[in-house]
């Protein structure tokens, strides 16, 4: 099941948290597939991906028409 998380009016902090805390706690179904809109915030995205993403093991990808959200998922994407 999808899930969308927008994390506009958050800060960089407050964000990495609510993201990593829910990866962590969703990782476990098998099933993960979250949309993350970021807005066009590239550090945010880099920060995301150096401190949660790329930590856990997380697979993403920032598509090219909207560059303001990735998609997470714990499979992977081709």
């Amino acid at each position: 099941m999808k899930k969308i998380i927008d994390l506009h009016g958050l800060t960089h902090d407050e964000s990495i948290i609510k993201v990593e805390e829910y990866l962590l706690l969703n990782s476990f179904d098998n099933d993960l597939d979250l949309e993350l809109i970021t807005g066009k915030s590239h550090r945010l995205q880099e920060k995301i991906i150096k401190q949660v993403l790329n930590k856990h093991n997380f697979n993403y990808y920032i598509p090219k028409h909207n560059t303001g959200m990735m998609y997470i998922t714990d499979t992977r994407i081709n």
